[in-house]
């Protein structure tokens, strides 16, 4: 078991070790800012076990917060579901929720998130990285910032489960006890998400702004050969079936938009004079595209002429169509240097 201890009279370098400390127990970059006059001693200790960490942290009267940084995003990166023993707030992106004694909720080590208490507590965390958590919850942000309650429904279940795990924290056998119970704790949690309608905001404008979003970061990748659904999962941090699923109301799913994205972007360079001196390949590659076969055929079956009758008629005057992106958003032009 790891164990670090924190006395009542800080250094210059408590902060930086405190910090370490939370990374190394919970797989997120804490920050503890203790309140005005609160006594500064805490304790924090951690117990791997397979790929996953149970840890305990007893703490002041503080604010607690994780900043999101992009280095936290890995395919991997941790989630940590916990519990704790007093009343405290938790605000994950502009959403607040109260999480009362035994309540239980999920933090992305990869997301801002602030906790503030009014005294003193004690919180047990399961640390899970990404892709095991992924295997019982594919989409994760269906638990993030929600409180499941401690003393009602399935819930309840995980939060006893939590504290159980914690009281074989140093038994000889632990790993393996730990390992079934993390199992049962998971699925659980699953059946949770499932179950429960709460969510950390409204589905309609939650699901419009993260398909905005998602929209944004194809926009700017476009030039990316590699640019896939999986792709831009990774990079928003989302499941690959929940990016699919945000695209179900759209009249395109989501390797669609990335397709038709490209070609309007080539459309305007291919009806724009000054590009007259790079060739259709050279331009269909810079939108991302690697073989000038499939681009031909992608280009054809979009605006019903293959690219140079496109070019010729767009430069005559005649056919000078770069419209906007899909739903009227304009997509990013690349760059090419003249050789």
């Amino acid at each position: 078991m790891m164990t670090y201890t924190f006395g009542a009279s800080w250094s210059a370098a408590t902060p930086a070790h405190l910090h370490t400390a939370m990374r190394e127990g919970f797989g997120h970059g804490w920050d503890v800012n203790t309140a005005e006059g609160a006594d500064a001693r805490m304790v924090i200790k951690a117990v791997p076990f397979g790929q996953m960490k149970l840890s305990l942290a007893s703490l002041p009267r503080a604010e607690i917060s994780n900043v999101a940084r992009p280095s936290n995003r890995t395919p991997n990166h941790p989630y940590n579901i916990y519990v704790s023993n007093r009343r405290h707030r938790v605000v994950t992106n502009n959403h607040s929720v109260i999480l009362e004694p035994g309540d239980v909720t999920v933090a992305d080590s990869a997301m801002a998130a602030t906790m503030i208490t009014n005294e003193p507590y004690t919180t047990i965390g399961l640390t899970v990285p990404a892709k095991v958590f992924r295997t019982y919850l594919p989409e994760p942000e269906r638990a993030v910032g929600v409180r499941f309650s401690g003393k009602s429904g399935l819930s309840k279940i995980v939060s006893y489960l939590l504290l159980t795990m914690w009281e074989y924290a140093e038994e000889d056998n632990f790993e393996r006890i730990a390992g079934e119970l993390a199992h049962n704790l998971l699925g659980i949690l699953s059946t949770c998400c499932h179950v429960y309608s709460e969510r950390p905001e409204t589905p309609t404008k939650s699901a419009t702004a993260k398909r905005d979003s998602i929209k944004r970061i194809i926009n700017q990748n476009l030039h990316k050969p590699d640019l896939c659904v999986g792709e831009i999962a990774r990079m928003s941090g989302l499941s690959v079936r929940y990016v699919q699923r945000l695209f179900s109301d759209e009249e395109h799913t989501a390797s669609e938009y990335i397709r038709l994205q490209r070609v309007e972007g080539c459309k305007k360079q291919l009806a724009d004079p000054a590009w007259l001196h790079h060739s259709i390949t050279e331009i269909a590659f810079n939108w991302g595209f690697n073989s000038s076969a499939h681009f031909a055929r992608v280009f054809k079956a979009q605006c019903g002429i293959n690219a140079r009758e496109f070019r010729s008629q767009a430069l005559l005057g005649r056919h000078l169509d770069p419209s906007p992106g899909v739903d009227g958003q304009d997509a990013l032009s690349p760059t090419i240097k003249s050789s």
